[in-house]
């Protein structure tokens, strides 16, 4: 009989798609039931049966891993993932914030009063949703000095030690894939860097990380200008884990349940260039046609879409420019395929 998981998160598809590969029977409470999701789970609830969580584990004998937007989420059973109450100190940003000032590391200030543009973001949340540039104050944001850079970051696996395993570039608000303002929209993994650069990513990743008490897979977002400075510490499971397993060939899953059990991490070298772009409806759509089984579109869509909505990744690898050439091919041939 093979381990079960529940997944619990706003997104879950990639989780759950590498935690299939790995051998596990997976469970998901989401609010995006894709097509494809309900390949690699032996049953979907949707975000409705989230008061039912705890139920639902005991009753499957599954271990819970919370996932995107439920960091924090309490819930009685036991975890494939970093305890809530971790977590709390940074989902919070300005708690997270002070966290990084007492200790010295490098991070856009928190401002009580805007100087000139200023970034204006929600003190909870991630994806670059509701973040904006502003020179005005904006109620239950947080102000930071804006610091113009390369948007990227770090993933890490937390077991004995803190390992790095890859650095990835971050697409913030790519209007080729119809993103607004700073709204993430994939990953490229690896992060095209000059060596010195990269160690020091993984450097200032690894001694944010240990500021805090976790395991597993963990990331750390940046801005790189004249040194890294950093964003976001994700306490979960990253929006790059599909660039990072097609770049490195590994089994992301796997390696977190390694780390919690506290088995030594080896590294993979990166063996191509792998994109993950997430595509937003530019219009109001009624997906009709079934998508799933093509191997270049995750996250599948079913239903109808509003305009802004992400509505499907798409996947490339390559060298560098065969990457970006078939992400921008397999747009097409997404937007031909829903318009037949």
């Amino acid at each position: 009989m093979p381990e079960k998981v529940l997944l619990i998160g706003t997104n879950v598809r990639n989780v759950a798609s590498s935690a299939k590969r790995a051998g596990y029977e997976v469970y998901a409470i989401t609010k995006y039931a894709d097509a494809d999701l309900l390949i690699y789970c032996h049953r979907v609830y949707s975000l409705d049966a989230i008061g039912k969580a705890e139920e639902i584990a005991q009753q499957n004998k599954a271990k819970v891993v919370l996932c995107s937007n439920f960091e924090t989420f309490e819930i009685k059973a036991e975890l494939l993932c970093n305890e809530p109450k971790v977590a709390k100190n940074i989902v919070d940003k300005l708690e997270f914030y002070r966290t990084l000032e007492n200790a010295g590391v490098p991070h856009p200030t928190v401002l009580k009063k805007p100087e000139g543009k200023v970034i204006a973001k929600p003190r909870f949340g991630g994806g670059g949703e509701g973040v904006r540039l502003t020179d005005r104050e904006e109620e239950g944001c947080i102000l930071q000095e804006f610091i113009e850079g390369i948007p990227c970051s770090v993933s890490l696996l937390a077991s004995k030690e803190i390992v790095p395993i890859a650095c990835n570039f971050i697409f913030s608000g790519w209007r080729e894939m119809n993103a607004t303002g700073f709204r993430y929209s994939g990953n490229l993994t690896p992060l095209k860097i000059d060596e010195e650069k990269r160690r020091e990513l993984e450097r200032l990743a690894v001694e944010t990380a240990e500021l805090f008490d976790l395991r597993g897979s963990i990331g750390v977002d940046f801005i790189l200008a004249d040194k890294p400075y950093v964003i976001e510490l994700n306490p979960r499971f990253q929006g790059s884990l599909d660039s990072v397993e097609w770049s490195l060939d590994i089994n992301l899953f796997s390696l977190h349940v390694k780390s919690f059990e506290g088995k030594k991490i080896e590294v993979a070298k990166p063996k191509r260039f792998a994109i993950r772009a997430i595509y937003f409806a530019d219009r109001d759509w009624n997906i009709r046609r079934d998508l799933t089984g093509n191997p270049f579109f995750a996250d599948i869509p079913t239903g109808p879409y509003r305009k802004g909505d992400p509505m499907v990744s798409i996947l490339s690898s390559g060298n560098y420019e065969e990457a970006f050439r078939k992400v921008r091919e397999r747009k097409e041939l997404f937007l031909k395929l829903i318009s037949e």
